[in-house]
This record gives structure tokens, sequence and C-alpha cells, in this order.
């Protein structure tokens, strides 16, 4: 997810975290999903995916896994699309022995309208992607055409 998708919010811990703040006050979202580590452990959320690594050295998370999933880095495996189904549905958080990134893409596919999700942009911030119309479609768009190039 080196791409910006959504609404980035750049700046300190501190510029980030108010701005956060004020946007959950603002806009009543139904879920909040956090996708990784620096977002899971700081930012309130109701479902949180994590590998407990924060570029790549061992992070010590703070949040209880209820499941456990391998997804290798740069994967999207299908138990760990599954997972993540089912974590949106029991609202539990999901701990990745791998790497948790792409799992934004099923995060939003799976979610119900007017569910936040947030995943970290390395070294700069937060981005902040609502799942809608639009952005299933952006994300649905953007698999096919993966998957097309690879054919």
């Amino acid at each position: 997810m080196q791409k910006i998708w959504g609404e980035p919010l750049f700046g300190t811990e501190a510029e980030i975290d108010l701005q956060y703040q004020k946007i959950l006050a603002k806009k009543k979202y139904k879920t909040v999903i956090t996708v990784g580590d620096y977002c899971s452990h700081h930012l309130q959320s109701d479902i949180k995916i994590f590998d407990k690594k924060v570029q790549r050295q061992t992070f010590d998370q703070k949040h209880v896994c209820m499941t456990t999933v391998e997804n290798p880095a740069g994967t999207i495996q299908k138990e760990a699309w599954d997972a993540v189904k089912n974590a949106i549905k029991e609202r539990i958080n999901v701990c990745v022995n791998g790497e948790e990134d792409l799992l934004v893409i099923p995060a939003i596919l799976e979610a119900k309208p007017g569910t936040l999700v947030v995943y970290g942009f390395p070294n700069k911030g937060i981005c902040l992607l609502e799942a809608n119309v639009k952005t299933k479609k952006a994300f649905r768009d953007t698999l096919e055409n993966l998957f097309s190039e690879k054919n």
C-alpha cells in the first residue's frame, strides 16, 4: 500500500491523533478497522489487523489476537482474506504471521458501507479509507487490472 488511497493524515504523532479524533467525532462510522501495528496500537478501532512488526522491526503489540493467519509478504492468501472477512463479521482482531499490508484490500471489499479502514503510510502518517461504492469499485478495478496484466 505504497500509494495514498483515501484521505492522508500526515504530521507528528500528536497532530495525527488530534486530526483522527476530530474525524471520528465528526463522522460516526459504524466500524473502524486498523491495518498495521502502528495504527492498531495507537488509534481507536473496533477491529485490528497486525503482524507485530513496524517497518520490519519486531513490535510489542498490546492487543489480543483472536485469530492468527499466515500471509507471506506481497500476497493476499485465501485464508487471510477469509480471516479478515470473519474478523469483520465477529468484530475480532487478526494477527498475521508474515505481512498484513495488502489486507487493506479485503478489509475494504468485505466491509459494510460506512466502515472506516485506516492504514499506515511509513514515515509520514496514516491514510483513511471509507468503505463505500466508489472505494470498493476502485479496489475491484485495481485487482482486475493486476490479474489481467498477469495473464
